[in-house]
This record gives C-alpha cells, structure tokens and sequence, in this order.
C-alpha cells in the first residue's frame, strides 16, 4: 500500500481506501480449502491455485494503471507501478514453479 500511496502523491492526489470485492472473494474462497478435507497436498495444490489467483488479478490492475500513466505522462507512477507489477510477477513465478515441481505432482499421486 505504501507503494500506492506513492504513486498518488507523485500525480497530486490523496488515494481513498476501498474494499475490493472481487479480491475479497478470490481470498474468501481460497480460505475455504484451509478448511477442505482430504489430502493435504491437494488442498495445498488448491491453495496455491487461490493465491495465484490474487496474484492475476493484482497484476491485472497494476498493468491498467501503468498503462494509464503511460498514456497521461506520469513518469514516476509509471516507474513505481512497473517495479510493482515486476514483483508481482516474480511472486507468480514462483508460485508456478513450486506447483509445477512439487506440489501438484504429488497432489496428482495423492
């Protein structure tokens, strides 16, 4: 958020806070499978499936708004929001790597 709060203050603007209904029910449904029983690595499979689900949809926002500040010329928020949608996709990686290597391959045997 500390980022965020950036990137309004370098275009000249206070943020307001929101809820956001769409990531609040992507995290309500991914802490459903903390409570799913069966095999745990199924239900870790699932829960990195949730996760990466957050991690789109945050990268989906972060990629509009950097756009957006492309198009207006706000040099510094595009900075800050590219550095931001980096990370987000480095989380992502990961996410899928450890799926891809691990989890899932035992959650296909469980």
């Amino acid at each position: 958020m500390r980022r965020l709060d950036q990137v309004f203050r370098s275009i000249g603007r206070e943020p307001e806070r929101e809820t956001c209904e769409g990531i609040k029910g992507i995290i309500e449904e991914g802490e459903k499978y903390t409570k799913a029983k069966g095999d745990d690595m199924v239900r870790d499979a699932a829960l990195i499936c949730a996760a990466q689900r957050v991690e789109h949809y945050e990268m989906a926002g972060y990629g509009t708004a950097r756009t957006f500040a492309e198009q207006l010329g706000y040099d510094e928020a595009v900075q800050l929001l590219d550095q931001t949608l980096q990370e987000e996709k480095v989380t992502d990686k990961k996410l899928t790597d450890l799926a891809a290597q691990s989890i899932n391959i035992k959650a296909a045997h469980a």
